[in-house]
């Protein structure tokens, strides 16, 4: 098995990076899941770790960009998570650390 070194590598879910992240279909299908990947990753560390929390207090939400219909699947998966109430800590209302841009 060979898994590529860059799927091999910790994600660091900045501002910045998640901004760049590649998230079309006109691109090798390993590349663009590992960036969706790294994606979903910045989500959670903006709703739950201490520095994510942080930079979303600083900075704001992130910028997700990307293909229209990758972008409304995956909001709408996003979406799907806040209603059942698994994108927020328990006893507290979810505010998005992210916003969806096409």
């Amino acid at each position: 098995m060979r898994i590529a070194p860059d799927l091999q590598m910790p994600f660091e879910p900045s501002h910045e990076n998640m901004a760049n992240l590649k998230l079309y279909p006109d691109q090798p299908v390993e590349v663009l899941a590992a960036d969706l990947r790294r994606a979903f990753s910045g989500i959670v560390a903006g709703n739950v770790k201490e520095v994510g929390i942080r930079a979303i207090e600083k900075f704001g939400p992130y910028k997700i960009n990307g293909d229209k219909e990758i972008m409304r699947r995956m909001d709408d998966l996003l979406q799907g998570f806040v209603a059942q109430h698994r994108m927020k800590l328990p006893g507290s209302a979810y505010i998005p650390c992210y916003e969806i841009c096409t």
